[in-house]
């Protein structure tokens, strides 16, 4: 009997070949078209603007000018050289909101060290500036959290807690 069953079933596959193109077309288009979709929409995607991976080093001091603002000076230590147009310090007021010193070339800054003529800090230098004392508010701490920010990508270079003096 069991000779006979297989039998039936062998001789019953006369579609099978036919499904089983047809499943393997539409494998086949699938992938395609799929393989089209990354393509085209891999191009649409815009890259995230390169941030420079830099070292940075700042410390807060009260001018020695007068006794109405702090000095903050910036030290390149390491990493990429950071465009001053596409930069800006970032600073948690008393509320705890964000304000910004936007364009550094802006503010009034003496840029000591590797002198260059297009505008970028580089390994060795330091950018110092005035701060008023009214614009920053510490912590009870007596700390406050300042950031260095690149503009295109809106990225955080560097973090900062310093320490009034």
């Amino acid at each position: 009997m069991e000779g006979k069953k297989c039998r039936a079933l062998g001789e019953d596959c006369q579609a099978v070949s036919e499904v089983v193109g047809q499943v393997l077309m539409i494998a086949i288009v699938v992938l395609a078209f799929s393989s089209v979709a990354v393509v085209i929409f891999s191009d649409l995607v815009v890259n995230p603007p390169h941030t420079p991976h830099t070292d940075l080093q700042a410390n807060l001091q009260p001018s020695n000018s007068n006794n109405t603002s702090y000095t903050l000076c910036v030290l390149h230590t390491g990493g990429e050289a950071i465009d001053l147009k596409n930069a800006k310090i970032a600073y948690l007021n008393a509320s705890r909101q964000t304000d910004y010193f936007n364009n550094l070339e802006d503010v009034s800054f003496s840029r000591e060290g590797n002198e260059s003529e297009n505008g970028n800090l580089m390994l060795g230098d330091f950018i110092k500036f005035d701060i008023p004392r009214n614009n920053l508010t510490f912590t009870e701490y007596g700390t406050i959290d300042m950031y260095f920010v690149y503009t295109p990508s809106q990225q955080v270079i560097q973090k900062f807690t310093l320490c009034k003096m």
